[in-house]
């Protein structure tokens, strides 16, 4: 029987994220400095398994690490051997919500993120190995912490004469219009607004709901939002948008709304983690 077809390459974003190297070196540090010696560490999404490779170096004595799609587990295992790790690197391919996993974690690496947490799994993750007993109030997490912000601004969303009202994703190599990208630019009418702040030491509502009163900074239309976020690796090393992480999304409100500079307005927020952009609902109004 011939497998399941893919809809799209299921290892060119893992391969992404280990070219990204400021999100790569950054979460290096963070495992260098949270990683102790003779540690059990869970990385959950583990794709290439980079970050696996620096908790055994960082002197693990046990590292699970966790891949759903069986391609990307089968390249790790190779690698785990071509790197002499099989007596500290244990590949399980699986779902991490389910996948069978023998001790508690006293380090927890998952980066699964998107920007505001709304198309990955890091928090259902997150909440699913608690709720199994295997992540503990002790568990040292990578990243611990997750800020959230949100501007309401004008973007274009005509491409090639067709007005198309999709999400963009805002990566900041799309700015290089020498390389072939279509340009593309927002005006944002109010300053950055904090949403949510996730500590993922604690429980976790995935739903998040923000009411709040802004001052406009510029007059004109509004038909968008723009979604930023920084992850808090470790403490004093925060990280926000590089090549392959936490690039700002920009999602069409379905309206466009006239406002005036130096006017006070009230924005109302809400979404879902893990729900999906189509969970984001986000309105602007005159208050």
């Amino acid at each position: 029987m011939s497998a399941e077809p893919r809809i799209w390459s299921s290892s060119d974003f893992p391969y992404q994220c280990l070219l990204d190297v400021k999100r790569t070196t950054a979460l290096r540090t963070a495992i260098s400095a949270v990683v102790r010696t003779g540690d059990i560490v869970l990385d959950a999404g583990a794709g290439s398994g980079i970050l696996s490779f620096f908790a055994a170096h960082a002197g693990a004595g046990k590292v699970y690490s966790v891949e759903v799609d069986p391609s990307l587990a089968a390249c790790l295992r190779r690698s785990v051997v071509a790197n002499g790790l099989e007596h500290i690197i244990t590949v399980v391919e699986g779902d991490v919500h389910s996948a069978a996993l023998p001790e508690r974690a006293d380090v927890f690496i998952c980066e699964m993120m998107d920007t505001g947490l709304m198309e990955e799994m890091q928090v259902t993750a997150i909440n699913s190995l608690r709720e199994r007993g295997i992540l503990t109030a002790a568990t040292r997490m990578i990243p611990f912490q997750y800020e959230t912000l949100v501007e309401f601004g004008y973007t274009d969303f005509n491409y090639y004469g067709y007005k198309l009202l999709v999400p963009k994703h805002d990566w900041s190599h799309y700015a290089n219009e020498n390389n072939g990208w279509l340009a593309t630019s927002f005006q944002a009418n109010t300053g950055p607004m904090r949403v949510d702040l996730t500590d993922f030491r604690r429980p976790i509502d995935p739903g998040v709901r923000a009411s709040l009163v802004i001052t406009t900074l510029n007059p004109g239309l509004v038909n968008a939002i723009r979604v930023s976020a920084r992850a808090d690796l470790a403490p004093g090393l925060v990280l926000g948008a590089t090549n392959a992480l936490n690039g700002d999304k920009i999602i069409p409100l379905g309206e466009e709304l006239r406002i005036q500079a130096g006017r006070h307005y009230r924005a109302e927020v809400g979404y879902r983690m893990g729900g999906g952009l189509d969970s984001l609902k986000a309105r602007l109004r005159e208050a």
